[in-house]
């Protein structure tokens, strides 16, 4: 029996252009916690992506949150700001999910902050060979 089902988990990305990859990433988190768990995804608001990143969005943050609320696998979306503990006191859960590439000071500041107040850290697979940065790439040999 898993120890996550009926338990919240909840990622946070930007989730521009949805691919195969981001399919893949919410189906383990529903797997994770069972039809009966909940699935958060925080969606990083459209001021802030430039901040981080050394990228020009393609939708907008309402588009990018419509698509992703249309999916079975995830229960709800959440603006945020910037990837840092306040965002993450905002939101009620119990299970943090993220990839493997989140390794960086900012990201363990994260962890250590879930693991003082209960909540589990989850490192989910990326789904090989499939990226945006992969898929902007390929669209632009086109």
């Amino acid at each position: 029996m898993n120890e996550y089902k009926g338990k919240t988990v909840v990622t946070f990305g930007v989730f521009d252009l949805l691919h195969y990859g981001h399919f893949e990433f919410f189906r383990r988190m529903r797997e994770l916690v069972g039809e009966s768990g909940r699935v958060y995804v925080m969606l990083q608001i459209d001021e802030w992506v430039s901040k981080f990143k050394d990228a020009k969005l393609v939708y907008d943050f309402e588009k990018r949150r419509k698509m992703i609320e249309t999916l079975r696998t995830v229960t709800c979306v959440f603006p945020y700001e910037s990837v840092c503990v306040e965002a993450l006191q905002d939101v009620d859960f119990d299970v943090l999910a993220v990839g493997p590439e989140h390794t960086g000071e900012r990201f363990q500041t994260l962890f250590a902050w879930c693991r003082m107040h209960g909540k589990e850290v989850v490192v989910l697979p990326r789904t090989d060979g499939i990226s945006t940065t992969v898929l902007k790439e390929t669209i632009k040999a086109m």
